[in-house]
């Protein structure tokens, strides 16, 4: 028999997936997301693919950033291999957010939070780092293979900057 708690956690993490990475942002790491953040969540949880067309400064590598961070807290196993076209991208900008919002996380709910581990290239589980991560690879036309291998019961590929990623890179992933 379930204990209580265990029956509350299963509860919320069932709510989290089917609130998305905004109600996960919102409850878990006091985040504010705006209406194009929760719409881009919700088509995310329904439709299990969106694309997001937007200028700098809407929150767009925030809104990643808690896309990992809810995706690696509601499934297992998963992995989320991250690409960008350049490595400024994702490590200037999408790493660092994540490492941001991570820190975020753990002030937040410390039991939580600390179940992960982040380093320069890896997100992980710290407890199944071969079976949940997340992983920042660089897409170049000369190395279409950086979203190619990725298996698990659950993937999610986020592309950042996407209009830069060779075409060849998605079919790779697809």
């Amino acid at each position: 028999m379930s204990s209580p708690v265990s029956t509350s956690a299963r509860t919320t993490v069932l709510r989290w997936r089917e609130g998305g990475p905004a109600l996960f942002a919102q409850e878990v790491l006091g985040a504010r997301p705006t209406e194009q953040q929760k719409a881009a969540g919700r088509a995310l949880v329904e439709r299990r693919r969106v694309t997001i067309r937007s200028g700098h400064g809407t929150g767009k590598s925030a809104f990643m950033a808690w896309c990992v961070l809810w995706f690696q807290s509601c499934f297992f196993p998963c992995k989320v291999p991250c690409t960008a076209p350049t490595g400024h991208q994702l490590s200037d900008i999408l790493w660092a957010e994540l490492a941001a919002w991570h820190r975020k996380m753990r002030d937040a709910v410390p039991q939580l939070g600390g179940e992960f581990e982040w380093s320069s290239e890896r997100f992980t589980l710290a407890s199944h780092p071969q079976e949940s991560f997340a992983v920042a690879r660089t897409s170049r036309p000369e190395r279409p293979e950086a979203l190619q291998g990725f298996h698990s019961d659950h993937v999610l590929f986020l592309i950042d900057e996407a209009s830069g990623v060779p075409e060849v890179v998605f079919q790779v992933a697809e």
